[in-house]
């Protein structure tokens, strides 16, 4: 209460032009007064349980509420600087308003300021009267925040900004955007960077603890638009630990750069977690390195295992933008390197290119530096531009639920023109009739290099009484030029439902055979509109804001474009999430809002494109050529609209014996060892285990051809052996045979006690070991992300018990399996 009264009464000059928002007595906690009965909610975290903790606790967050929670446990002062994006800053408001206490007690205030020239002088004045503040801004904001933060730095005061790298575009739409952060560059603050939900934790964590250590301003940049609001489970330290980690690293009063190491360095002693101020994965003798900063080197990273298949490069994450090191830059690369691609996300001056391209200067290399902008890219579009810069041809990187399969002529044909003028039938038959004259192209994708297969088995692998549909499905591919090595997934183009596309053409009051020509990733195609609607937009898909944004430009009812925008709004947030955790569709969208009837041309613009499901290949080629097989789990879930179901593998699980469908062929990091007597490990749970199976012919080919082949060892896990063994007979023959050398079983709910495939991993120590350390064998993991971390400390159990590697050091000895494909991760 005393530092509210402290904040009211700060004069802040009319020059200053900061208006605080919110200051009102719903964001100042009441002494005495209990949290809200408001769930906590997995965006929220459960406080409670992080405060009593002595440990690290496993919640699911996104990457906002993330660093929120680390700003708002070590602070007592919390601004949010949002500039015109005002849904910066909702968790720390909530718990200000719920009155939640902070690591070391205290109650913590939040408050709205709005974003003008001089913003920031309010948390000067904060700093002055001996708060801890923190603040939580847009990249936006940070250009008017930079001349107080570079006061700020000139008299040594700590304060800690989470700036979120985002923006509104004239469309009040949100979009990635790290040009702000720049600004910040000149202040002398020091400057942090993270990209997913834990990283966002970690940094902001160490971020916290360099401006107590340095007594600067910190500005920690996390991931903009793209993945922001995306939930995933985070490792979280409990408050204790937070207060402790802060103050350990706060012992020593240190210049900027000896605290961030030391901040680091300790803070990987606390969670286990390694970071690194520049941060190189990726080939010891690459030729070419991509630097990048943030989610753009997050997305580097991620593209990066297939790429170096086929040519030796590296990503640099530069994790530290200030302070800067020319001369650590340098020594962080491999000698090998060349040329060194700078991705940009700015559409202006880009700082890190400019640093980078000095760096080179000094250090006397010989040393190209070159930019690439990725502003606003994709994962997708990212991994295309550094396929484009190594001279690699791109390739479709999508690997969402879903996709094309126009199999049948009439059905399929999409015909790609340089014109977007036809209008009837008759234009459409000249253009079938005279192809080289209109430059025709008849196709099922433009520009998309896949095969026309036809179903040559289907068979359900499950009992029907069983509530898991997994089937097997093979594909004739003889006479398609498909190919295929072992370990590459196979991405199917699946159509919607054909029933529910015509019913919602006939409530939409559209004919399903009128011809409609719309522009298409650059050409002009035409479709009828059945196709359009089965075959190519994803009507049936989970529309983000941005159509609702859209569609209400179209709405004749003023009530029902109101509440088409309400919905994108902060106040209609809570009916939109119930939206979303409902899998409401662009279809149910365009029936309730009956006024909204944008034409099918329009729709092509605003429904996103039905994309490839990727599955992992289940057969080895030199076992049956001419043929590829799948094992796949189909989807359904519950929601109060009716029951759902999987774009695709409900596509899958309709097909019959001769039906045609679309696919394409997707490289994997699942490679077998170069040298055939090299052990391999594989864990596989369900339908996970699908590229072990192709392994396993593989080998048994080899075999069959006198090939010495070494030793294989498979951990399968389901849930019961009588109901889902897939593949069980194939497997216990290839171990009657001794080319399985070790089979392992983990069915989960076939006893009392649980048992997993870490379980069985962890009585198996000795093998492992010497398997992966004696033996210079192989590990494969596929299937769910969570066993991850147990099968990890079941290796680390086994390096340390019978691998003669000290504690300390399993973590770095996994590493360097993975960084030499010995230790293979495929989750999902």
């Amino acid at each position: 209460l005393e530092r509210a009264k402290v904040l009211a009464s700060m004069e802040v000059s009319q020059s200053d032009n900061e208006v605080s928002q919110s200051a009102t007595a719903a964001d100042t906690p009441t002494l005495g007064s209990a949290p809200s009965s408001v769930a906590e909610g997995p965006e929220y975290l459960d406080l409670a349980t992080l405060r009593t903790s002595a440990t690290q606790v496993t919640q699911d967050t996104n990457v906002a509420t993330a660093s929120a929670y680390v700003a708002h446990a070590l602070s007592d002062l919390c601004f949010v600087y949002a500039a015109r994006e005002q849904t910066l800053g909702a968790a720390a408001l909530a718990w200000t308003r719920r009155a939640e206490k902070n690591a070391y007690g205290e109650w913590v205030s939040a408050l709205r300021m709005e974003t003008r020239l001089g913003a920031g002088h309010a948390a000067w004045g904060a700093l002055a009267s001996g708060s801890r503040v923190a603040a939580i801004a847009s990249s936006e904001s940070l250009p008017y925040m930079a001349p107080v933060l570079a006061q700020l730095a000139a008299r040594r005061q700590p304060i800690v900004v989470h700036a979120a790298a985002q923006s509104l575009d004239d469309a009040s739409c949100v979009r990635s955007d790290v040009a702000g952060v720049f600004a910040s560059l000149h202040s002398r603050a020091v400057v942090l960077a993270s990209a997913s939900a834990q990283e966002a934790h970690d940094v902001a964590a160490v971020a916290h603890a360099v401006a107590a250590a340095a007594q600067v301003p910190v500005v920690h940049v996390t991931s903009g638009a793209f993945d922001a609001d995306d939930t995933n489970s985070v490792h979280v330290l409990s408050h204790s630990q937070l207060a402790a980690f802060v103050a350990d690293v706060a012992a020593t009063q240190l210049e900027p750069a000896e605290a961030v190491q030391r901040a680091l360095s300790l803070f990987h002693a606390v969670s286990g977690r390694t970071y690194r101020m520049l941060e190189y994965s990726g080939s010891s003798d690459a030729e070419t390195v991509f630097v990048a900063l943030g989610a753009a080197a997050a997305s580097a990273q991620a593209a990066l295992p297939s790429i170096m298949q086929e040519s030796r490069t590296g990503v640099l994450n530069v994790r530290a933008l200030r302070p800067w090191d020319h001369a650590e830059l340098v020594r962080s690369l491999p000698a090998s390197v060349r040329r060194v691609v700078v991705l940009s996300a700015t559409n202006g001056a880009d700082a890190l290119l400019a640093d980078v391209s000095v760096a080179a200067l000094i250090s006397g290399a010989n040393i190209g530096v070159c930019g690439e902008s990725v502003l606003d890219a994709s994962d997708a579009d990212i991994a295309n531009t550094m396929r484009t810069a190594l001279g690699l041809e791109t390739v479709n990187e999508e690997t969402e639920a879903g996709a094309e399969a126009e199999a049948k002529t009439e059905e399929t044909a999409a015909i790609a023109t340089p014109d977007a003028s036809l209008d009837t039938a008759l234009a459409l038959a000249k253009r079938l009739a005279f192809p080289e004259a209109y430059a025709t192209q008849l196709t099922a994708r433009p520009d998309e290099r896949t095969f026309a297969v036809k179903v040559s088995s289907l068979r359900r692998m499950t009992p029907d009484s069983y509530d898991r549909n997994i089937i097997h499905i093979e594909f004739d591919t003889r006479n398609t030029g498909l190919t295929y090595e072992i370990g590459d997934a196979l991405g199917v183009y699946g159509s919607n439902d054909a029933q529910e596309v015509r019913e919602f053409c006939a409530a939409y009051g559209v004919d399903t055979n009128a011809l409609v020509t719309a522009v298409k990733d650059g050409r002009s195609q035409t479709r009828t509109v059945y196709a359009w609607l089965a075959h190519t937009l994803d009507v049936f898909g989970r529309p983000s804001k941005k159509f609702y944004s859209a569609l209400a430009a179209f709405a004749t009812d003023a009530a029902e474009a109101e509440k088409l925008e309400w919905l994108t709004t902060p106040e209609g947030a809570i009916d939109f999430k119930g939206r979303v955790a409902d899998t409401v569709t662009y279809a149910d969208i365009l029936l309730e809002f009956a006024s909204a009837r944008p034409p099918i041309t329009h729709l092509v613009d605003l429904i996103a494109p039905i994309k490839p499901r990727h599955y992992s290949i289940a057969s080895s080629a030199r076992m049956h050529p001419g043929s590829v097989h799948l094992c796949v789990v189909t989807v359904h879930w519950p929601t109060s609209r009716g029951p759902r179901a999987g774009q695709c593998t409900r596509f899958l699980d309709a097909l019959n014996i001769g039906d045609a469908v679309t696919v394409s062929v997707k490289p994997s990091v699942m490679k077998l060892p170069p040298l055939d007597a090299q052990p391999v490990i594989m864990a596989g749970l369900g339908t996970g285990m699908a590229p072990f199976r192709a392994f396993i012919e593989e080998r048994a080919m080899r075999k069959l051809e006198g090939v010495n082949v070494g030793p294989m060892t498979l951990y399968f896990g389901s849930r019961h052996r009588a109901m889902e063994y897939l593949y069980g007979e194939e497997f216990e023959a290839y171990h009657a045979d001794g080319l399985l050398t070790n089979l392992r079983l983990a069915f989960s709910r076939d006893q009392k006690d649980k048992v997993y495939i870490q379980h069985k991993m962890r009585d198996d120590a000795e093998l492992l070991a010497d398997g992966l350390l004696a033996n210079d064998g192989c590990f494969y993991l596929c299937g769910p992300t969570w066993p991850a971390s147990d099968v990890k400390d079941a290796m680390v159990h086994a390096f340390t018990s019978h691998g003669g590697v000290k504690p300390t050091e399993a973590s770095k000895v996994i590493e360097e399996l993975k960084e030499s494909d010995r230790y293979i991760l495929e989750v999902y």
